[in-house]
């Protein structure tokens, strides 16, 4: 399935019963799901930490890193103003 949602920083989507989250990262954004990797915290409601880079989980404090981020990216495209994510079709 392919979304299109307005680019920027923190913008939560929902498809389906999935959510996903974009992100700055470095000078571009990237889209992830927006689960913690600990117990699947909803992300979108915790904590950007600018000076890391990490987004602080809301259930527990953990940081998610760049790193643990790219394991959860889905594929995106932005196109000025505009991020096209591809992710799977609702059940």
């Amino acid at each position: 399935m392919i979304v299109r949602f307005e680019a920027r920083h923190w913008e939560r989507v929902r498809v389906g019963g999935e959510h996903y989250l974009c992100l700055k990262q470095g000078e571009g954004l990237v889209v992830i799901h927006e689960r913690c990797r600990h117990r699947g915290g909803p992300l979108g409601l915790g904590t950007w930490n600018e000076k890391t880079q990490c987004v602080v989980c809301p259930w527990h404090e953990l940081e998610n890193t760049p790193r643990d981020m790219a394991r959860r990216q889905v594929p995106s495209v932005r196109v000025g103003q505009s991020m096209t994510i591809v992710v799977p079709e609702p059940a």
